[in-house]
C-alpha cells in the first residue's frame, strides 16, 4: 500500500509551461543507425500504402516505453495528428519525428504522475494498480523506465499476484542495472 500525504493538498501537480527544439541545422542524410532501426521497426509497403498502420506500430510500441503504460487511443489519436502535419509536409520519416517531439514534450513523459484513488482519504492507504507497481519498482531497483516484460506483467494485470511480484523482482534483482 501507499499513503497519501496533506501535502499534496496543497500542492498542484507539475505541469510545462514551454517546450521548445530546434535543429538539427545542417542534418546529414539519414543512415541505418542503431538508433534509427530501433525507432523504425516497420517501413511502409509503398510511398502510399500502409504509412499510418506502420506509424501507429511504431508510435505505440514507443510511446508505451515513454509513458511508462499501456497506450489509449486517446494517446495515439494526439500523436498521429501530429504524425499526420509532418507527414504531409515532408513525408513519413518527418511525420515520425514530429509525433516524437510531441511524445517527448508530453507530461507523460516529463513527469512520473502517481495519481491516488478518487475517494482517498488523506492519510489513507490503498492498492497501488499494477502499472503503478512496474513503474515504482523499476525506479526503485533499477532507476529507471520498466522493461517490456514488467510492463506486459502489469498490463495483464498479474504483477500484484504474489508469485508474479516474485519472480519478476528476482529477475530485476539478477539484472545488471539493479
Amino acid at each position: 500500500g501507499f499513503a497519501r500525504t496533506t501535502n499534496e493538498l496543497y500542492y498542484g501537480n507539475p505541469s510545462v509551461d514551454i517546450v521548445s527544439s530546434a535543429g538539427p541545422y545542417s542534418p546529414k542524410p539519414a543512415t541505418d543507425t542503431p538508433s534509427r532501426k530501433a525507432v523504425f521497426v516497420c517501413r511502409p509497403a509503398t510511398a502510399t500504402s500502409g504509412d499510418e498502420r506502420c506509424a501507429r506500430t511504431i508510435l505505440s510500441r514507443l510511446a508505451r516505453r515513454a509513458y511508462r503504460r499501456p497506450v489509449t487511443e486517446q494517446d495515439l489519436d494526439t500523436l498521429l495528428a501530429f504524425y499526420r502535419t509532418g507527414q504531409a509536409e515532408e513525408g513519413f520519416d518527418a511525420g515520425i519525428q514530429r509525433a516524437l517531439r510531441r511524445m517527448l514534450a508530453s507530461p507523460s513523459f516529463l513527469f512520473r504522475i502517481d495519481r491516488e484513488p478518487a475517494n482517498s482519504l488523506p492519510g489513507s492507504v490503498y492498492r497501488l494498480n499494477d502499472v503503478d507497481l512496474a513503474s515504482r519498482l523499476s525506479f526503485f531497483l533499477w532507476s529507471s523506465i520498466p522493461d517490456d516484460r514488467l510492463l506486459d506483467a502489469a498490463a495483464r494485470g498479474t504483477l500484484s499476484t504474489p508469485p508474479v511480484l516474485a519472480q519478476q523482482v528476482k529477475r530485476m534483482l539478477a539484472d545488471r542495472r539493479s
